[in-house]
């Protein structure tokens, strides 16, 4: 739960015993005995180890407290925060237990200090005093204490970054999503960003797509999404990311794109990797993934209570809390939880949803350490279907009609999901330099939905308003299981310091589904009516298949880092994926066993002041259901990418910018074979889709108060082979040309109005095709603000999207366009202890 726009309290993971800080490193015994017991297969894995690894453990690096003065900037605000922020400044050791900054102010720290100086200002008038034990090392004490008593010695500063946890504000300098290993961004040698949980409250966010509305090359708006509360679906570098393409906690989040989505109240942090990323993860497609980072448990203390209310009826109730559950912190828990009720801006619309996600970790050592996360959630809502052409994206002689209008009947229209899941997350550290990871989650999903949908077509209606319409019913059940275990190791050797990954994974799922069609009576585009009759009660099956899919992976990566400036990072891959599915309708069983293998090759080059230019080459690939022409079963299709970019992170700032170019080919698309007259609708893989374009982002704090996010993207994709007449040219659908964000927000004086935040954004994007490219929306830019203002443990925060309520269409896809999210306001208060 940072919050880095306002006073923050530390992230301490080792308190102390008794109300003291203490400035101390030292290393903490390692126990085997757990992981041997329960984990066989990394103690096998263990064995496979690099022999130099052992004998020149990699140095971890110790920061060093400058004898030399310097300035500091840290204005006042709680005492936990302010010494936080000053020790990582400084470079000196702060962790312990935090009862005696608890709930005291500092004035904070301007100007030219020493460490103890410094140390000095930021606890005038607190009562309490720093001692200097050693070099970089201190204890807090009452200043009037002369008993000492016994430190408890851990490692770390008083906020390190992890690929795993919070955030500080909006730029994240580390991720584990483009290499599986706790990498800074600087050297991952492809574009990644990282929307922090600062930024998804911020800025308001009311799903995962809305949540990537200011990330560069991310299309919100994808393939019938609509408003995005359905299911989890987004466009990026011109291909659709879903099903293979979200992880949730590195792991395959879904095999049925249409299964629950993600509540956005129950992360940490949304990571975005730009480009191929099969050679991790397995099956995805060409143009990257989006990984969903779980809030965890922490061994300080954090509570809140959130209430929200807004456009739309939104009610909504959320809570967090974490802590350590004992007095040596081996253990700590963390429970999120939310319940909201909500209409949409579409009428008779509905977004209801109670989510709850308790978590447990077990720390005996500093070497070992078991996480253990659940969730269940329950959504009641609605399915935004979009309109017809005529009227919308097409012009139509009676106008056009009303944004909220919903062509469905509420007697019919419901799109319920349930979804429960439960796993581990177990790290082991053999040594310094030997450490095992494993991940394990099963999940289970149930999807009913049903609705009216227009069934009009691309053309004029009859009369210009009378819309034909269908009725729809589908009920989903996926269980879904996902095992991930790997050993990294580093060492040094060859002239340079190395960390080796080794490791496979291993997904599986199951799934059934019945879907119906029926017949429905039409409506009237201007003036819907509700409750018709002539909708049946039992309607006829139109498919119900069960499928069952497996897949099995080997990976092996090694990154390299020579002279200190020069990373090489080299990634494979093989998969083997089965898939059999059984059609209920026709009997007909099908069986298809694929195997791929794909890597990466990246060099990136660590220049003076944090610039770091790269170049990558990935491939991907992507199993196809069905047979060529002549009965054999498709090859899976085969993504490549060349990129090349720049990355810029000033060493000491809170900033980090991407450029990046690429060049983006997918391959083996099923297409008509060129001789249709002897071998009708039959089909051959000789397509190919082509994507290349720029991107710019940059995330960075200009001054402790003022910090900004913006992103440029430029994007041309087509399809560059293809046997059906006309295809050859034809552009990605929902995919802009061009987009462009820019979100800055500004803490105020203290002097002004202490507590208080304003800020806002500006969103451009550009037309976007159909996917027979018949018609094409025009270009939108819309407006967001939020005013936020905290005083004590209250925090008020007042979120607009589409301030000047702009009319625009986000999509139009299979013959329904999307209007986007008219003016929204949500009123949030906020109460953390």
């Amino acid at each position: 739960m940072p919050r880095s726009a306002y006073p923050r309290q530390p992230a301490i993971r080792h308190p102390s015993q008794k109300a003291k800080y203490v400035l101390t490193l030292a290393r903490q015994p390692a126990s085997t005995r757990f992981l041997q017991a329960s984990v066989v297969l990394g103690v096998m894995l263990a064995g496979v180890s690099a022999p130099s690894a052992a004998q020149n453990p990699a140095p971890s690096a110790m920061p060093q407290a400058s004898a030399d003065t310097r300035v500091y900037d840290i204005p006042a605000g709680p005492l936990s925060a302010v010494l936080t922020r000053y020790a990582s400044e400084a470079g000196v050791f702060l962790v312990g237990a935090s009862e005696l900054a608890a709930g005291k102010q500092s004035p904070g720290v301007r100007g030219r200090h020493s460490v103890s100086g410094g140390l000095s200002a930021i606890l005038a008038g607190t009562g309490l005093r720093a001692e200097s034990s050693a070099p970089g090392r201190y204890v807090l004490r009452e200043a009037g204490a002369v008993s000492e008593l016994a430190p408890v010695t851990v490692t770390g500063t008083a906020f390190q970054e992890s690929a795993t946890g919070p955030v500080q504000g909006f730029v994240a300098t580390r991720s584990a999503v483009g290499t599986k290993t706790d990498t800074p961004i600087l050297e991952t040698p492809q574009s990644v960003s990282v929307v922090g949980r600062d930024a998804l409250e911020t800025q308001g966010t009311l799903n995962v797509a809305n949540g990537l509305r200011y990330t560069a090359g991310m299309g919100a708006a994808a393939y019938s999404n609509g408003d995005g509360n359905a299911y989890d679906t987004f466009t990026m570098r011109g291909f659709v990311v879903s099903n293979g393409g979200l992880l949730l906690d590195g792991m395959r989040l879904h095999y049925n794109v249409l299964d629950a989505p993600v509540e956005v109240y129950g992360l940490e942090r949304v990571e975005v990797l730009r480009g191929p990323a099969s050679m991790l993860y397995g099956q995805s497609g060409p143009s990257g993934v989006v990984n969903l980072v779980s809030k965890r448990p922490s061994t300080e203390a954090r509570h809140e209570i959130e209430v929200t209310g807004g456009t739309n009826d939104r009610r909504q109730v959320a809570t967090d809390h974490t802590g350590a559950l004992n007095d040596t912190s081996t253990l700590s828990y963390r429970l999120t939880g939310l319940f909201r009720e909500s209409g949409t801006f579409v009428d008779n619309g509905r977004d209801d949803r109670s989510f709850l996600a308790p978590s447990l970790t077990w720390q005996p050592s500093a070497a070992t350490s078991l996480t253990v996360l659940a969730s269940y959630q329950k959504s009641k809502g609605t399915y935004y279907m979009g309109l017809p052409y005529s009227g919308t994206v097409r012009s139509n002689p009676l106008g056009e009609p009303s944004r909220d209008t919903n062509l469905g009947d509420p007697r019919h229209d419901y799109w319920n999901s349930t979804s429960k899941s439960i796993g581990y997350v177990l790290d082991h550290a053999f040594n310094e330099s030997v450490k095992l990871r494993q991940s394990v989650r099963y999940g289970e999903s149930a999807l009913r939905y049903g609705y009216l949908f227009h069934a009009a077509g691309g053309g004029d209606l009859p009369g210009n308003r009378v819309v034909a319409r269908q009725s729809v019913r589908r009920l989903d059940d996926t269980s879904q299981l996902g095992a991930d275990t790997n050993l990294s190791t580093r060492w040094q050797g060859l002239g340079g310091e190395h960390t080796t990954l080794l490791g496979f994974d291993y997904g599986r799922s199951h799934s059934d589904t019945f879907n119906y069609r029926g017949s429905a009576p039409a409506t009237d585009l201007f003036s819907p009516v509700s409750g018709v009759p002539g909708v049946p009660s039992v309607m006829a099956l139109r498919n119900s298949d069960k499928v069952r899919f497996e897949q099995l992976g080997v990976y092996a990566q090694q990154q390299s880092k020579f002279l200190d400036r020069w990373v090489v990072t080299l990634s494979g891959r093989q998969d083997w994926a089965e898939n059999r599915a059984l059609s209920r309708v026709s009997g007909l069983r099908q069986k298809q066993r694929d195997n791929a293998f794909t890597g990466r090759v990246g060099l990136t080059y660590l220049a003076p002041r944090g610039i770091a230019p790269y170049v990558s080459y990935a491939t991907s690939f992507e199993p196809v259901g069905g047979v060529t022409y002549d009965g054999t079963p498709f090859k899976p299709t085969k993504g490549e990418q060349v990129e090349a970019g720049i990355k810029w992170q000033p060493p000491g700032s809170e900033t980090l910018v991407t450029l990046a170019a690429y060049h983006l080919t997918q391959q083996n698309l099923p297409t008509l074979h060129p001789d249709q007259v002897a071998f009708p609708n039959g089909r051959v893989q000789t397509g190919e889709v082509t994507s290349k374009g720029v991107e710019l982002e940059a995330a960075t704090h200009l001054t402790r108060s003022l910090r900004l996010r913006g992103a440029l993207t430029f994007n041309h994709s087509e399809i560059t082979e293809s046997n059906v007449p006309g295809e050859v040219g034809r552009r990605q659908p929902d995919t802009p040309a061009r987009m462009a964000s820019l979100w800055v927000d500004y803490r105020l004086p203290d002097a002004w109005v202490p507590g208080l935040l304003a800020g806002g954004g500006v969103r451009y994007v550009a037309g976007t095709h159909d996917g027979p490219n018949l018609v094409k929306t025009d270009g939108y830019t819309v407006y967001d603000a939020m005013l936020g203002y905290q005083v004590q443990n209250w925090k008020f925060t007042l979120n607009l999207m589409n301030v000047f309520d702009k009319r625009y269409l986000s999509s139009c896809y299979a013959f329904a366009c999307y209007y986007g999210q008219p003016r929204m306001a949500m009123l949030t208060a906020n109460y953390a202890w």
